[in-house]
């Protein structure tokens, strides 16, 4: 964990927060979200951040596939909880 990936935690917690006490987050999905950016700020290398990953990606497409989030928040989101996680680019090329 670096500064830099706890403010990017600190500011989507913050983030969902917000969009959870607007009503437009489940209390469920409130947490599994917040659950997964934890995973990522405590992960110390792109493996330890893979299962946090993987169930972030899996909460967010199901909300974008039931119209619960627009392309554009999803995508905000996503990029928000890389942005807690270890760099993830050895990963994402071998992924490729």
């Amino acid at each position: 964990m670096n500064k830099h990936r706890y403010a990017a935690y600190r500011s989507l917690v913050t983030e969902l927060n917000e969009w959870r006490a607007a009503r437009a987050l489940e209390s469920e999905t409130h947490e599994d979200l917040c659950d997964a950016a934890e995973g990522l700020l405590l992960a110390r290398a792109g493996d330890e951040a893979e299962e946090p990953l993987a169930r972030a990606s899996t909460t967010v497409l199901g909300m974008l596939a039931l119209d619960e989030l627009d392309e554009q928040n999803a995508s905000w989101l996503l990029d928000a909880l890389l942005s807690c996680g270890p760099p993830m680019s050895v990963a994402l090329s071998d992924a490729a």
